[in-house]
């Protein structure tokens, strides 16, 4: 009996050491803390994407975090992401931290490599930027993801922060990272990065419109819209209203005829809206707005929109790309009418959507 108390005690004793073990050491011995939950998996090979079209393919210090960006041309919290993880490379890379980015297109223009190394020379000059537009990439991470997503991993390669549209949790594991292995050492200064919010994607194309007579056409139609009731020209929240002759298309909606009785409007309530536009193949046109049947006024024309000697508020379109059109509060309903054929809209693009 004797016996059997001394070995119960005893496995007694060796079971509360290794738990105070598992507690404590983390606490004492940073470098033995173990990553957060759901940080088992590995960040894919970086050879995995297609092209570096900035800075060159980024090698990964051993025993060091590495940040990476997913990103899209096209979404408003990306093109706010990439200033962000610019300052992060200065910052961080002081310490040996591997700071990238890699782009997603979203649709088919912007898999010319030319147009994530246009974006990246204006919003981060210096951040090593890849493109994936095979897609090879994405799929090792389970697919697409819409938004920019921020994958950050530990010391031993395993991904601990994976979140969509915030940066925040991003600067928090490396400063976390940074108490575990230097913490002698100050993080750098933290930099604001907050992303936009409420960010809604209305797409134009074949198979990506919900609702509405766009709705189930296939790709490569052509069809003249008519809208012979006022309530129908301007329809139901958020869906996409064509009036004229369109030709549907996988990435958009392409003008047949240019004119005012050419249109797409839609009816929203955002902070801000936009367009995701291309010109016709080796020329430029114009979009008129009407806002509310009304030339904008000024305090309600964003970034993209000039006018001319008569008032008239458009977009001249020279590139495709994410054009910023209209801000403000309220429902309203927005009309963009090209000026000439072969202008394609692919998407509505809203921030700060109610």
């Amino acid at each position: 009996m004797f016996n059997a108390r001394v070995v119960l005690a005893s496995v007694a004793l060796v079971l509360l050491f290794a738990l105070c073990t598992w507690l404590l050491a983390p606490r004492l011995l940073p470098g033995l803390r173990a990553p957060a939950a759901g940080g088992a998996r590995a960040l894919p090979s970086l050879e995995l994407v297609d092209h570096w079209v900035q800075g060159g393919a980024p090698q990964a210090a051993p025993g060091k975090p590495v940040v990476l960006l997913l990103w899209s041309d096209t979404d408003p919290r990306a093109l706010a992401a990439l200033p962000v993880l610019e300052a992060w490379a200065h910052g961080w890379g002081e310490f040996g931290v591997t700071v990238a980015a890699v782009h997603e297109p979203e649709f088919s223009f912007a898999a010319d490599t030319t147009v994530p190394a246009r974006i990246a020379r204006r919003l981060a000059p210096s951040l090593a930027v890849g493109a994936d537009p095979g897609g090879r990439f994405a799929a090792a991470l389970g697919g697409m993801t819409e938004g920019a997503r921020l994958l950050v991993t530990d010391e031993q390669g395993r991904i601990v922060v994976d979140t969509v549209g915030v940066l925040e949790p991003g600067e928090q594991a490396l400063t976390a990272w940074l108490e575990r292995a230097l913490p002698e050492r100050l993080p750098p200064m933290r930099v604001a990065a907050a992303l936009p919010r409420g960010v809604r994607g209305v797409g134009l194309g074949a198979g990506r419109v919900v609702s509405g007579p766009l709705a189930g056409i296939a790709a490569g139609t052509e069809q003249v819209f008519v809208a012979p009731m006022r309530y129908e020209e301007q329809g139901a929240p958020w869906v996409p209203m064509p009036v004229g002759a369109w030709r549907v298309v996988s990435g958009g909606l392409t003008a047949l005829r240019p004119g005012a009785a050419n249109f797409v409007s839609i009816r929203y309530s955002a902070g801000r809206a936009g367009v995701v536009v291309s010109p016709p193949p080796g020329s430029s046109a114009r979009v008129w707005i009407l806002r509310d049947d009304q030339w904008p006024a000024a305090q309600d024309r964003d970034e993209d929109v000039v006018t001319d000697d008569h008032g008239g508020a458009c977009i001249e379109v020279r590139e495709a790309r994410l054009y910023w059109f209209d801000r403000g509060a309220g429902e309203r309903v927005v009309k963009l009418s090209p000026d000439a054929a072969g202008v394609t809209l692919h998407a509505f693009v809203f921030a700060d959507a109610r």
